[in-house]
């Protein structure tokens, strides 16, 4: 064998080998095409499930909306307890006669900086005799009732929802403030 013979062989045996190679890899290449092509979503599948996708978003930002406005509704709730809870441990701090003197109306706020939203409006009325005590009872003229009313508006989008608390206590002639005091108490 002459040499010009065994680099010609080795020369075909890389470009025998490097189409080998190109062959192999164009034809992989080939079948992952085709298989991706079949392994695609077709127009119906995609539309349904953009369809599905929207329902979903749909029905999480409602549900979170819904959540929002709950929670926004308990914590006017919450306001409200309080402001019924600092009035009537008002009333039951007033001497008996500072009950005729008390204010019939009074209005609070959400918050204390803003005095636009959140407004409560609030009544206090004083019943004498009280009802829910027998008039033989020795006690019936030195018992009365308060009961303080309290509402206000919640805005849920554009509709406005008109809340209504109530709270009610009895004051007694020898009262709370006669118990922490003293009779001889003189408020200023």
């Amino acid at each position: 064998m002459c040499l010009a013979s065994i680099n010609f062989s080795r020369q075909t045996f890389w470009l025998l080998n490097l189409q080998f190679i190109y062959d192999y890899m164009f034809a992989r290449f080939e079948q992952m095409r085709l298989r991706k092509a079949d392994a695609a979503f077709t127009l119906v599948e995609v539309v349904v499930g953009a369809g599905l996708l929207g329902i979903m978003m749909i029905a999480f930002f409602t549900g979170l909306a819904s959540g929002l406005a709950v929670i926004n509704t308990a914590r006017q709730d919450l306001r409200a307890t309080q402001i019924l809870t600092q009035k009537t441990e008002a009333v039951r701090l007033c001497k008996w006669d500072q009950l005729a003197t008390l204010p019939t109306s009074f209005q609070d706020y959400y918050t204390s900086q803003s005095t636009t939203n959140g407004i409560y409006y609030g009544t206090i009325s004083v019943t004498s005799p009280n009802p829910y005590i027998s008039s033989a009872a020795s006690y019936y003229s030195n018992i009365d009732l308060v009961t303080i009313n309290l509402v206000w508006t919640n805005y849920l989008g554009a509709h406005a929802i008109v809340h209504n608390r109530q709270a009610q206590t009895m004051v007694s002639y020898y009262g709370l403030v006669n118990y922490i005091a003293g009779p001889n108490f003189v408020q200023q």
